[in-house]
């Protein structure tokens, strides 16, 4: 059993340093252009459709209208729509009280938020759709940052750099950390076009795209993942942002923290699963890097968590419940696997917080984050097992 634990661990190993390796080496090759943000031309100003899919959102709507009124680009270019999907709170009166800024609104019977995109798009009339959740905010140059990109012909979404204002919550704060890495890989994938999601705050599109594809899947867990892997699996190409500043509010406590990230969880393994297909050379870094790696993760994960159920279970009476044990890792045959995964997440979180200096994260929260992910994602793995067998349904 032992030769087996080895080479689990030594996948695993493999697995973490190919990763990480990965993603410096497209750091290293793409740092000029890693810095680089395109300029908008002058005078070009197409008209902008914002969606706002809006269910019991009154206590943060009234700050994301109001930023998105004060976004610098002409007024009578751009068009705000709010889509109260049944909310049992006042969402509908926040959102009515802004209509003499111009902004629509319009009420529908509750069907999720798939349904309520699909709504505004329905009666959208801008060149370009944004999505914004009515939980974030924009800063003033947002929508121009974005609109730069679509300077580039081929570019059919682009993504803006989603983050987390510093709050001194520890909860908060180890999200904080979180963004600012899927921030960073996002960045990077998109200089390969392999860019997997287009978030919920404030991604843009070509109008066109959802005449040539359709609207967003209503039925989806996670239907801005899903968007994006079929406009991959169309070789439409995707840029992301890390100026285009978008800020969400995130969950303040470990349960609501916990319900989302399952949701995250299940909608994106189902997701993959739709779209494995892609797995294929014609569909470039993206079907020969990213949606394996989405696979090879998930497995490494319950691979790592059956070998601590093991050594927990199986190990020799006198280490039974030494900590270091448990977590599957000894300091004989392992060591090596186990110290080259470790310096492999070292060194992956070096190079995304030092990409983001200027949001100077504070060192204690990197280690909160370093030493309590592991038990984050356990938790929301387990449950996300529990839900999908037994096929519980999500409510927004």
């Amino acid at each position: 059993m032992m030769d087996t634990i080895e080479l689990f661990n030594y996948v695993i190993a493999f697995l973490s340093v190919f990763s990480v390796t990965f993603f410096i080496l497209l750091m290293l090759t793409y740092k000029k252009e890693y810095d680089h943000e395109p300029e908008l031309k002058p005078g070009w100003t197409p008209k902008i459709s914002v969606i706002i899919p809006a269910y019991n959102e009154s206590e943060h709507l009234g700050k994301c209208l109001q930023t998105l009124l004060e976004l610098d680009y002409p007024e009578d270019q751009i068009e705000i729509i709010v889509v109260d999907d049944g909310s049992t709170d006042n969402t509908n009166e926040v959102a009515r009280s802004y209509e003499k800024n111009g902004v629509v609104v319009y009420s529908k019977k509750n069907g999720g938020k798939g349904a309520a995109l699909n709504y505004g798009l329905e009666r959208a009339g801008g060149e370009f759709i944004a999505t914004m959740d009515a939980d974030s905010y924009v800063m003033p140059k947002t929508l121009k940052q974005l609109l730069a990109y679509f300077q580039e012909p081929e570019v059919m979404a682009v993504s803006a750099a989603v983050k987390i204002k510093p709050t001194g919550s520890p909860i908060k704060e180890l999200q904080r950390v979180e963004y600012l890495m899927i921030l960073f890989s996002r960045k990077l994938l998109s200089f390969i076009d392999a860019v997997p999601v287009t978030p919920g705050p404030f991604s843009m599109f070509r109008a066109r795209v959802f005449k040539e594809l359709g609207g967003f899947d209503e039925g989806n867990l996670v239907e801005d993942q899903e968007i994006a892997l079929r406009m991959q699996a169309q070789h439409y190409k995707i840029k992301s942002s890390v100026t285009a500043d978008v800020f969400t509010i995130p969950p303040d406590n470990i349960k609501d923290l916990l319900k989302q990230r399952v949701r995250w969880q299940r909608g994106g393994v189902r997701n993959y699963w739709k779209y494995k297909f892609t797995i294929n050379p014609k569909y470039g870094d993206f079907g020969l890097f990213v949606v394996p790696l989405h696979f090879a993760t998930l497995a490494a994960f319950f691979i790592m968590l059956g070998l601590m159920i093991y050594t927990f279970f199986f190990a020799p009476y006198y280490t039974r419940y030494v900590f270091i044990e448990t977590l599957g890792i000894s300091f004989d045959t392992l060591f090596v696997p186990t110290a080259f995964t470790l310096i492999s997440a070292i060194v992956w979180l070096y190079f995304v917080i030092s990409s983001f200096k200027d949001e100077q994260v504070k060192l204690r929260y990197i280690l909160v984050f370093f030493f309590f992910y592991w038990y984050l994602m356990m938790g929301y793995n387990l449950l996300m097992v529990y839900k999908e067998i037994r096929r519980e349904k999500f409510h927004w």
